[in-house]
């Protein structure tokens, strides 16, 4: 405390504060989905049978907020990769599968990947939303990261998202681009599992850049 100012949190209070952060932002996918089809089933056993929309899809803002805007329509949603939903719509696993689909060469890398999965006579692409993402720094970049060309500097250090997750692909596609080799970036090997874990461990001081969604940096420094 500090007279005339009020309190602020110590260095660890800070620390914890974001590690609760990135442990919320961890789970919440698999927790949603959990709730989901706990829902599910407890509305069918006691109202009778309702129209239901399977979807499948990576974790996204838009994707939080579906549920408000369907109305009476039962939504079963299951978190996982874009190949896997893509996957399960495949052998009718689902109704709607979630995918990503970059502009550029790397968006075209992914589109022939998915193509295997789809089939031209009982499956559409549907735009649903349109997103930025780029690389994630500290307020002011300290380190003046401008591209992916700069994260083979080792000293600066970066938070990675998983393997099998859209953004770690164009993530890779641009490095590609680049010619810059994963074993270059200091901290490629170390992931977290959502686009808000992601700039809570940049936000935390734990890496000097990260790779997501513009929507994520934003609830975290404003």
């Amino acid at each position: 405390m500090a007279r005339g100012r009020g309190a602020r949190l110590s260095p660890l209070g800070e620390k914890l504060l974001w590690a609760e952060q990135r442990a919320t932002a961890r789970l919440s996918p698999q927790l949603d989905s959990l709730s989901s089809e706990l829902n599910l089933a407890i509305q069918q056993h006691q109202e009778g049978v309702h129209p239901v929309l399977r979807l499948h899809a990576s974790h996204g803002f838009a994707i939080e907020l579906l549920p408000q805007h369907l109305g009476d329509l039962q939504l079963d949603l299951q978190y996982c990769s874009p190949l896997e939903a893509l996957a399960a719509l495949n052998r009718n696993s689902c109704d709607l599968a979630g995918c990503h689909l970059p502009r550029g060469a790397v968006g075209e890398s992914m589109r022939r990947k998915y193509r295997r999965l789809l089939k031209p006579r009982y499956h559409r692409l549907v735009g649903f939303i349109a997103r930025q993402q780029g690389l994630m720094v500290a307020p002011g970049n300290p380190l003046g990261i401008d591209g992916v060309a700069a994260l083979a500097d080792r000293s600066a250090t970066f938070i990675n998202r998983q393997a099998s997750s859209g953004t770690r692909e164009l993530l890779d596609g641009l490095l590609a681009e680049a010619g810059i080799a994963a074993a270059k970036v200091n901290g490629y090997e170390i992931e977290e599992y959502t686009h808000s874990a992601v700039a809570a461990y940049v936000a935390a001081g734990m890496a000097d850049a990260g790779f997501g969604v513009e929507a994520a940096a934003q609830r975290v420094w404003t």
